[in-house]
């Protein structure tokens, strides 16, 4: 990959607009910050990450091709690149939608979500900020879910996939977590649903 521009950086590491050299296709790619590769549990949830989104195929949920590790060990995540802006900073520069144009946004959403669910899977962190829209022929506001960093199987999944991930992390956003979640308490689908 030849990395064209950053384009923001989070808690967990920074991503990047960049070039697969041999196909020529621009990608995103999402790399964890060195000091949390350093970190067991980080570099567990960045793994489960890649393999959940992996599982996910809805047009609406970002789409994740590769993962792996540079050669100076900086673990990362190449997914779909949208060019657009997430939902938060849409609403900060142009204020409420108007009723028709959020129902279009949160029916696509939701639809997202109920293929995650379907297959086990819990976002854990679902926010203005993780929601991406980019302009399609078909639609000015095509949604994109990004970021299951911190998504969880339920407990029915993780007993199926043989995982254990750390069942009732208090992660997320306070002011979008449901009040189970901000609670420590064990989550379903409700709570993203919620949030």
């Amino acid at each position: 990959y030849r990395v064209l521009a950053k384009l923001g950086e989070g808690g967990m590491g920074a991503g990047y607009r960049v070039e697969h050299i041999r196909m020529g296709k621009i990608l995103a790619l999402k790399v964890l910050r060195s000091d949390l590769a350093k970190q067991r549990s980080s570099v567990q949830r960045f793994h489960q990450e890649g393999r959940m989104v992996s599982r996910l195929s809805h047009p609406n949920t970002i789409t994740v091709f590769d993962s792996g590790e540079t050669e100076n060990g900086l673990l990362y995540l190449a997914m779909e690149y949208v060019p657009g802006r997430d939902l938060a900073e849409i609403l900060a520069s142009e204020g409420p939608f108007e009723e028709r144009r959020a129902l279009r946004i949160i029916i696509q959403v939701l639809r997202s979500l109920a293929e995650a669910h379907e297959a086990g899977i819990i976002h854990r962190d679902i926010k203005p900020g993780n929601i991406m829209l980019t302009r399609t022929r078909d639609d000015p506001n095509m949604v994109k879910v990004l970021d299951f960093g911190i998504a969880k199987l339920t407990e029915a999944a993780q007993a199926a996939a043989h995982e254990i991930t750390g069942g009732a992390d208090l992660v997320g956003t306070p002011s979008c977590m449901s009040p189970e979640q901000a609670r420590g308490k064990e989550l379903d689908a409700r709570s993203d649903l919620y949030s």
